[in-house]
């Protein structure tokens, strides 16, 4: 899950940015919660941190986007910020609080997606998680970041990490749901792959880990729009 900020003082950008994500959500298939602010101080007064993405108007009717993003950096130096504008030579000051691009109104839906796009890809490569698992030697923690890809075999799960192998009694289905939000797809039925650690993709296989991994054909189309999404591919048609 991503979660967004929007900051405008005129309520038909915020409806258009937020029908904007509900439309790209659907096509990466990424769940996107967006929340909307008429002001700068409305976001920073009760700002709790969880925002992946704030998209922030620059002329604003308070305090403007650039004094906002200030405050706003002071608070939280990894969220992403993507300023909004009528005038293109506004968005250099974006640089000192290191915003990632900015959109120039009227916004077309082509422009804000090319963008977002890469603003979720980094969003995606960002996000990791430790999982504990319950080995036959004990405990173990990995990180979500050091996993290439889950395999089940029989009433088992081999997590392949950077680290090596671990076993644990458990189902697929199971670690897919613990892995849900992640950059986790299945190529098929035994295997669970993190698209982070995909090198290559040679007709039905793609590597992963050091090992070729077989895409089966009912999941393949599926599994390969999930990776070029993920990479920033163009939407099949």
């Amino acid at each position: 899950m991503i979660q967004v900020a929007i900051v405008d003082d005129e309520q038909k950008e915020l409806d258009m940015l937020s029908d904007y994500f509900g439309k790209l959500q659907n096509e990466l298939r990424e769940e996107i919660v967006v929340t909307p602010f008429e002001s700068g101080e409305e976001l920073l007064e009760d700002y709790d941190y969880s925002y992946d993405l704030v998209c922030l108007d620059i002329e604003l009717g308070g305090k403007d986007g650039i004094s906002v993003a200030k405050e706003l950096r002071r608070l939280d130096g990894k969220v992403i910020l993507v300023f909004v504008t009528n005038m293109a030579q506004m968005a250099i000051c974006g640089y000192e609080v290191r915003a990632l691009d900015f959109l120039v109104k009227p916004v077309s839906y082509y422009s804000f997606s090319m963008k977002m796009r890469s603003a979720v890809r980094m969003i995606q490569n960002r996000k990791s998680k430790n999982i504990v698992l319950q080995t036959l030697d004990g405990l173990q923690k990995i990180s979500t970041d050091q996993l290439y890809y889950v395999e089940v075999n029989g009433h088992y799960i081999y997590y392949h990490t950077k680290n090596g192998e671990f076993r644990q009694k458990a189902a697929l289905k199971e670690v897919e749901g613990k892995l849900k939000g992640l950059s986790f797809e299945r190529c098929n039925n035994c295997y669970l792959v993190n698209l982070k650690h995909v090198d290559r993709v040679k007709k039905d296989e793609i590597f992963v880990g050091g090992d070729w991994l077989r895409i089966s054909r009912p999941r393949k189309k599926e599994f390969l729009q999930s990776l070029a999404n993920y990479m920033g591919g163009v939407e099949e048609r």
